[in-house]
């Protein structure tokens, strides 16, 4: 697979050097960091109207090498890019800046998380692994954490249906964890997508884990739950999941296993179980959210308003009364980004769709 770098423009990487700037301002976070920007419309308009000026930064150590890390191969997008998934402009704190490595458009493609217990039972190791490949056979690209067990095993049957995954990590890009995964590491950069909202340097903190699920969960369109225990970090990803509107599954267990404790009592709570692995296709399909369908208003031009030209319609089509990002756009109208781009201004300018922040676009 080709290793696709986002290159950035002097803009972005000032962008960037904002952004990751404001991170460093204690009692910010990344909710603060997203009012500022929605507030602003950029990280740099923010430390403007704060009075703080960007050589600030070079006098930082931690975060002034950009250039040294793209020479690395590591992508870096800023939360106000157009490429920026709209999926993470869901959250309320969304990353203010997304590490990347590896085939970054998968952040656009239909996925599914794959999530649970790092002391998985080998049945559970197999059943994840089953699910990955079956999955990744239909396109579907397969979202975990990269940790031992449930997530490992979700991977790596991605890999061998010869499909997409995206590995979210909890540390920088220079921490291999957990270091028994190296080799896996290596193979999801080169085939699939490691992401990381954690600087290259950064290591693998116990708290860094439990954040970085929210952005598996905002990925995906769905989360697939096998073997969780009562303190898993996996029902993390569930709670996420369930703010966002995602649909939860859970692989059922063994009431005498410890390690299904957690993910049982999600079906108790009225989630939706899922006894093999190779049917979690069917339950997509049924939520209209399987490999080659778009979701609502996707690529039908069904709908469309008489006055809209021809050409585009599907554009129009793939956006609805919520808003979306142009990337996203793009991929489910199957154009080029400048194309989408073109089109989305002309639209706007005919009055039939609405330009909102951070490079999002709504019907009117």
């Amino acid at each position: 697979m080709v290793d696709s770098r986002i290159g950035l423009s002097p803009e972005e990487i000032r962008e960037v050097e904002a952004l990751l700037l404001l991170k460093e301002r204690r009692g910010l976070g990344d909710r603060g960091i997203r009012k500022l920007v929605d507030s602003h419309g950029s990280g740099s308009r923010a430390l403007q109207a704060r009075g703080e000026q960007m050589d600030l930064l070079k006098a930082s150590p931690e975060v002034a090498p950009i250039s040294s890390w793209l020479e690395e191969g590591f992508g870096v997008l800023p939360m106000t890019s157009p490429r920026y998934p709209s999926s993470l402009s869901e959250l309320t704190d969304p990353p203010p800046v997304l590490f990347l490595k590896g085939r970054w458009e998968l952040l656009t493609r239909p996925a599914v998380a794959i999530v649970g217990s790092r002391r998985a039972t080998e049945v559970g190791r197999r059943a994840a692994e089953t699910m990955g490949r079956v999955l990744a056979e239909a396109g579907v690209t397969v979202v975990s954490g990269m940790a031992l067990g449930i997530d490992g095993a979700a991977h790596r049957g991605a890999l061998q249906g010869g499909g997409d995954t995206v590995a979210v990590l909890g540390s920088g890009f220079r921490v291999i964890y957990p270091l028994p995964h190296s080799p896996l590491f290596r193979e999801i950069g080169k085939r699939g997508l490691l992401v990381s909202e954690f600087l290259p340097h950064e290591l693998a903190l116990p708290h860094h884990f439990p954040k970085r699920n929210r952005i598996i969960a905002a990925l995906a369109r769905a989360v697939v739950v096998v073997e969780a225990g009562r303190k898993s970090g996996a029902l993390i990803t569930v709670d996420h999941g369930l703010d966002l509107g995602r649909e939860i599954f859970v692989t059922p267990g063994s009431v005498e296993n410890p390690q299904s404790q957690g993910s049982n009592a999600l079906l108790r709570e009225g989630a939706r179980v899922l006894p093999d692995p190779a049917g979690i296709l069917k339950e997509l399909e049924e939520l209209g959210l399987e490999a080659g369908r778009p979701r609502e208003g996707a690529t039908s031009s069904e709908g469309a308003g008489p006055d809209i030209p021809s050409a585009l319609r599907p554009l129009w089509a793939a956006l609805s009364k919520e808003p979306v990002g142009v990337d996203e756009v793009a991929a489910r109208a199957a154009v080029s980004l400048p194309e989408a781009l073109a089109g989305l201004s002309a639209l706007e300018l005919g009055g039939w769709v609405r330009h909102c922040p951070g490079m999002r676009f709504q019907r009117r």
